[in-house]
């Protein structure tokens, strides 16, 4: 049996505990990003279906239990995982340019804050004085650019 996924994990549980002790400071008028999220990101593309579907699920549940969401976490990025794995695999088989990194890591996170935001409303746990739509579009900008910006040192 394969697993991979385990070394996937470790090396999440190491980018929460940084999110979690230094990440979480870095925050713009209150928004913030998801190293999180960039990580499932770059991970997507190296791990088949099932692998990545343990991995992320594991690490949003770390997730879930480190910023208390009660599931949110685990529901909104095991989505992604569905949602855009075969599309990251396809993607991510030849050289990807810069700009179009920017762009799918763009769509991935509004579709992630979209689907957290919707159901944190549902279950009332999302108060902020902030518009949804910008609140959604700042934040993703923000975990686009930092995600960008890591593709930018890891490839040159």
């Amino acid at each position: 049996m394969n697993l991979e996924w385990i070394k996937y994990s470790a090396v999440g549980l190491f980018v929460l505990f940084l999110d979690k002790i230094i990440f979480s400071h870095l925050n713009l008028w209150g928004i913030s990003f998801d190293p999180l999220l960039i990580y499932i990101i770059w991970m997507l593309p190296k791990q088949d279906r099932i692998p990545s579907i343990y991995t992320v699920a594991f690490l949003a549940f770390v997730q879930d239990v480190f910023f208390d969401s009660w599931g949110l976490y685990l529901f909104s990025k095991s989505l992604i995982v569905l949602f855009f794995h075969r599309y990251l695999r396809d993607k991510f088989e030849t050289k990807i340019f810069g700009g179009q990194f920017f762009y799918h890591s763009l769509v991935i996170a509004l579709t992630h804050n979209l689907i957290f935001y919707v159901f944190a409303s549902l279950t009332g746990d999302y108060a902020t004085g902030w518009w949804p739509f910008l609140l959604l579009l700042i934040s993703s900008l923000y975990t686009s650019l930092i995600s960008f910006l890591t593709y930018l040192i890891y490839y040159k």
